[in-house]
């Protein structure tokens, strides 16, 4: 969201707000909370629930909450209602391709209680209007793949105001070991819909399938990055549990080889259907995309001539540099480019 970005940009460029946090286990209820000054966000909230026999009560007044389980299992009851649902085994323990995510939508102006094993994430924000208590089980979730080879992920969106909720939209995305999301990069920080963006704030809330042993020096770990354009560049290594505040920017991720990862997300804003808009800059790569699929229909013939990637090339407006970027991936991904 560009106000947001535009009030902390200097500060986390700087380093007197950081952004990342690694949640210590032990803190429960709210860990970003977006009136301290110190958090890096406008609208909204992030925390976690660790659940027990015991009940935890609340209300969610003028704010809206969606609570996505992160392993064990729970009951909840929100205004007199109940639901449960599971997550045996955490994040990992779908099969590939699979998700096991599920979500709970909790209206503004309600109350609601939840109890269980385990641990609970939960996104909140201010609400737009009054809606009804919803449940997304990991039956119902669909699972889409995004992107292709180095940049391919996996993507669940859970909540959305199109079903559920009056801003807040939830999912989740999984990451192969060394592989990018985030990319081509975007932003969602201006209310512009017929350019496409619209104006939102992020959390990402990460976990690595592989947890570090007590012999082990440094675990799963992968690198967050925060850029907007202009003076903005930061790096952050990530490990299991990070929550990272995104005000805006571009804010792509990268698993390093040595572990899956998943994470969490949530946005905010102020009204209006989320829209991202690709940094027009990278925007090939979802051309390279199609020529990878292109060329999946030839799986037999890993020689390409100058003249077929020439054709390949021509329905696009590549750039020289372009182009030459796209010979190496291909190179990289196996095919052999003839040079007459």
């Amino acid at each position: 969201m560009e106000r947001t970005l535009k009030k902390y940009a200097r500060r986390i460029e700087l380093d007197e707000i950081n952004p990342h946090i690694r949640y210590d286990g032990k803190t429960k209820g709210l860990v970003l909370d977006p009136r301290r000054e110190d958090v890096p966000l406008e609208i909204l909230g992030f925390g976690i629930y660790r659940l027990n026999s015991n009940f935890i009560e609340g209300e969610t007044c003028d704010r809206e909450r969606v609570l996505v389980p992160q392993d064990g299992e729970f009951e909840a009851r929100v205004n007199g209602k109940r639901f449960s649902g599971k997550r045996i085994g955490g994040p990992f323990a779908a099969k590939f391709g699979k998700s096991n995510a599920s979500a709970l939508y909790v209206p503004c102006n309600s109350r609601f209680k939840i109890r269980g094993k385990g641990e609970i994430a939960f996104f909140e924000a201010p609400a737009l209007k009054d809606k009804p208590p919803f449940y997304i089980s990991n039956q119902d979730v669909k699972v889409i793949s995004r992107g292709l080879w180095l940049w391919r992920r996996d993507v669940v969106t859970l909540i959305t105001p199109k079903d559920a909720s009056s801003n807040l939209v939830v999912g989740e995305t999984y990451s192969p070991p060394g592989l990018w999301s985030g990319t081509p990069l975007h932003q969602h920080d201006k209310k512009k819909p017929k350019s496409g963006e619209s104006e939102h704030e992020e959390v990402y809330f990460h976990r690595f399938s592989w947890k570090r042993g007590p012999m082990d020096q440094f675990g799963p770990y992968g690198v967050q990055l925060l850029m907007d354009g202009t003076r903005l560049v930061k790096a952050y290594i990530i490990g299991e549990k990070s929550i990272f505040a995104i005000p805006g920017g571009c804010h792509p991720v990268v698993a390093s080889p040595v572990s899956e990862l998943l994470y969490s997300w949530g946005l905010a804003g102020n009204g209006g259907e989320l829209m991202m808009r690709d940094v027009p800059e990278f925007i090939h790569l979802k051309s390279f995309e199609q020529i990878f699929n292109d060329l999946e229909w030839e799986k037999t013939k890993r020689v390409i001539s100058k003249q077929r990637l020439h054709n390949l090339c021509a329905p696009y407006s590549f750039t020289r540099g372009q182009k030459a970027l796209l010979s190496v991936m291909l190179r990289e991904k196996g095919y052999e480019i003839k040079e007459n």
